[in-house]
């Protein structure tokens, strides 16, 4: 039976461009739908009541099924399509583990990432200027979040992954979400060996996917944040 997934979706969005990476890695089938965030197109009514009544990216849509929430979607399509067992595997140790990574990212890394970017790039784009002091203070809370993030999840580099020897559905959110603040002009990696490998192996995990999905990413760093070329048909 044809399932006819579609994935909505924009590249300026972590959760989305994971997702994109995983559907394309796992081989499965999916009508591309993209989203224009800059345009508020997640935010009218016919997208609302069609695709997402919570008015965000990424979303699926199978048939009648609507489905939004990037952890939701991970562990559906894990389910549903067939998909290599080391992104979610049965064992439910570290399947326990992917999922307390999943748990825990969504008020550490993704806020420290998501308030820097806004407040720093976002905001003085559309004409906002950024605080001195609350610039600083959430520096301050990303290199917590990020010096966190390399000793005690990765162990200073003593694992190679978040939830052991394999990548998983963990470290794919966690590589789109830290890549973002490159965009705003940080470095996630300068300092941070173990992040820096951790970050490259991520990538060469799922590529060409992976270069695909950031390009923008890519082209919009600045040229002293090291990034891959952009690639040609971005």
């Amino acid at each position: 039976m044809i399932r006819g997934l579609k994935l909505y979706y924009d590249f300026m969005s972590q959760p989305s461009r994971a997702l994109y990476i995983f559907l394309s890695i796992n081989k499965i089938p999916f009508e591309r739908c993209p989203v224009a965030l800059r345009k508020f197109e997640q935010k009218t009514p016919e997208y609302r009541k069609n695709v997402n009544r919570y008015g965000k990216v990424p979303c699926i849509v199978e048939q009648d099924f609507r489905l939004a929430e990037s952890v939701a979607i991970y562990r559906y399509l894990c389910r549903e399509h067939p998909v290599s067992p080391f992104w979610y595997p049965e064992d439910t140790v570290r399947q326990a583990r992917i999922d307390e990574y999943l748990s825990w990212q969504h008020l550490n890394i993704r806020a420290d990432v998501s308030l820097y970017f806004f407040h720093v790039w976002l905001n003085p784009l559309m004409g906002k200027e950024a605080d001195a002091g609350k610039t600083e203070r959430l520096l301050q809370r990303l290199e917590k979040g990020l010096n966190f993030f390399e000793r005690s999840l990765l162990g200073n580099g003593n694992q190679p992954f978040l939830a052991g020897d394999s990548i998983s559905i963990a470290d794919l959110s966690a590589a789109c979400e830290i890549e973002q603040v490159k965009i705003a002009g940080y470095d996630p990696c300068k300092g941070r060996p173990h992040l820096n490998a951790w970050l490259n192996a991520v990538r060469d995990c799922t590529n060409p996917y992976y270069d695909e999905a950031h390009k923008y990413v890519y082209r919009l760093a600045p040229e002293h944040i090291s990034t891959p070329p952009v690639p040609d048909d971005a």
